[in-house]
């Protein structure tokens, strides 16, 4: 190992960036899926070691005040979109397999944007914005080349995805099933797909990569947490005594090792010094409720799920590095909002933000970069009005108002996860980092010394409270937390600040009555893959079988 290490730190110091500081910078966004917010080690939890991860953040900007959606299909439309996705209909519960809802074709997404720039574009991974027709699909929104998967989620091993009780194949080259790849780990295959577009990237142009992984979101059936070889799990995780924890914890374990394999591929094809790379997940983690899939994931101490709308469900790990900070190794408090990094990222490439319209993100790359003051004072968490769910963030991030606090009443107002702080969990190691593969291809300055005083400062361990009204803000109840006193969202002030409240809820009407009402979604027994030869497949576009005429002889 230690030869591995050396023979890595002679490659770095010999490589030479092949571009000028005028070039185009490359972009690769890495999406995890449901990652909670205790679930890295640099929030202060020591049960799941994540030293790639750590590396990255200490090493970067920490994005402290990150907002998503509550649940995924919504997020990827508001990162793609720069916009509400209340303004399309798209802030409901996401598409399940074999629903006919798709991001409108006519909205501009960063990756034509950035298309339009010279960029190529590519997507591994997770889309989980429509497939019913051809032009759902990611190549019809933008994207060059897209390997991986169209629905929610799919199993880790024999990649299927499941929509109600229809089941099928979910592996794609752009429009093509790919079944030859069926016992690879799904994690594996998506680090090893990027890593062939990063390497065999043509240099002459810039490159827009999103890695959105399946980890650490549930696998086979929307239930099964998979790992590569149980056994080896359990002796590296034997300390955690949830058996589905100790499988969360492995597949996390593997998404931080993609983490470094993707910045080292990068370094290799010598175009990280010009990279900006981006990390989050698309919300926060789900950890009991059979309708959540739960993952067994920890937001700890945040309260709140997925599907949630308070910090648990919207406030996720997040953190950017690139050559261009000049603040690295800094934690940024500003309140920034997922469809910010649509203007941000095309401000970054050279693009003029106007020319995109007139939409909810806002260009942060100067507070991101120069730790200047944010732009953004408000920024809206979610509408859903099917569910009479809603909530806002104003006044910089600190007051948040919710009406209603989830879509499912199984789960709601509480705390889940485990704390990762006892004795029973190993000790944080900071030697890990400091030696991990990601640091020393950042070349950094980092020390044992300042990695403690940055997560220290990133600990929010002291903010629950002893007592809590856990039947708050359910349903149409109304809640006003100050998030910056209380980020745990232990005590509802709407009473106690009546003027903070009428104001929040006189915007939040506001955006009310401007939501597009959502599409109601039903599984189209059409769309049942045995009619496709097992797999999923476009079944709107037209009348033919994928393979073959086996739907016209189902059907005749």
């Amino acid at each position: 190992m230690g030869d591995l290490k050396i023979l890595i730190c002679v490659l770095i110091f010999s490589i030479k960036t092949v571009h000028s500081t005028k070039s185009k910078p490359h972009i690769v966004i890495i999406i995890a899926d449901d990652l909670g917010w205790n679930d890295v080690g640099f929030h202060g939890s020591n049960q799941i070691p994540t030293p790639n991860m750590d590396a990255l953040a200490y090493n970067g900007v920490i994005l402290n005040r990150f907002y998503t959606l509550p649940q995924c299909t919504p997020s990827r439309a508001a990162l793609l979109t720069g916009q509400y996705p209340m303004r399309y209909g798209y802030q409901g519960i996401p598409i399940l397999a074999g629903e006919n809802r798709f991001l409108p074709f006519q909205i501009p997404t960063l990756a034509k944007k950035l298309k339009e720039l010279g960029y190529d574009t590519h997507l591994i991974g997770k889309w989980h914005l429509g497939q019913g027709y051809r032009n759902a699909t990611p190549g019809a929104h933008g994207f060059d080349n897209h390997f991986g998967y169209w629905n929610g989620f799919m199993g880790y091993f024999n990649h299927e995805a499941t929509g109600g009780n229809m089941v099928g194949l979910d592996m794609h080259h752009n429009d093509e099933p790919v079944w030859d790849t069926r016992g690879q780990y799904a994690t594996d295959l998506i680090t090893e797909k990027s890593e062939e577009v990063i390497k065999g990237h043509n240099e002459s142009k810039p490159l827009f990569l999103i890695v959105s992984h399946l980890a650490v979101h549930t696998g086979k059936g929307g239930v099964d947490l998979e790992v590569k070889d149980i056994a080896e799990n359990n002796k590296k995780f034997g300390y955690i005594q949830d058996e589905r924890r100790r499988m969360y914890a492995g597949m996390t374990d593997e998404l931080d090792k993609s983490v470094g394999d993707t910045i080292k591929a990068l370094a290799e094809k010598r175009i990280l010094d010009n990279t900006i790379i981006v990390f989050f997940s698309d919300n926060g983690a789900p950890t009991i409720g059979s309708a959540l899939l739960d993952n067994t994931g920890s937001n700890w101490p945040l309260r709140g799920q997925k599907f949630t709308v308070f910090d648990g469900g919207v406030r996720t790990v997040a953190m950017i590095y690139s050559e261009q900070l000049q603040n690295k190794g800094t934690i940024n408090n500003e309140l920034i909002h997922i469809t910010d990094l649509m203007p941000t990222l095309y401000y970054a490439a050279g693009g003029d933000v106007a020319s995109l319209g007139k939409i909810d993100g806002i260009n942060q790359w100067l507070t991101i970069t120069k730790s200047e003051k944010s732009q953004r004072s408000e920024a809206l968490i979610n509408i859903d009005e099917a569910r009479n769910v809603s909530a806002l963030l104003t006044d910089g991030g600190r007051y948040k108002l919710i009406n209603g606090s989830t879509v499912f009443s199984e789960v709601d107002g509480d705390f889940y996860g485990e704390t990762g702080r006892d004795d029973s969990n190993p000790e944080y190691n900071t030697d890990d980092i400091l030696h991990s593969s990601v640091n020393i291809l950042l070349r950094g300055n980092l020390t044992q010394e300042k990695i403690l005083n940055l997560r220290k400062q990133m600990e929010l361990k002291s903010c629950r409270k002893s007592t809590i009204d856990h039947d708050s803000c359910r349903y149409n109840s109304v809640c006003l937390f100050d998030l910056f006193e209380d980020p745990c969202e232990t005590t509802n002030i709407a009473n106690k600040f009546p003027e903070v409240t009428e104001r929040m809820k006189s915007k939040l009407e506001k955006y009310w009555s401007e939501v597009k009402v959502q599409r109601k979604g039903f599984l189209d027994p059409n769309a049942n893959p045995v009619y496709y030869n097992n797999t999923w497949y476009p079944w709107l576009e037209d009348t033919r079988c994928h393979v073959g005429d086996l739907r016209t002889i189902l059907l005749s």
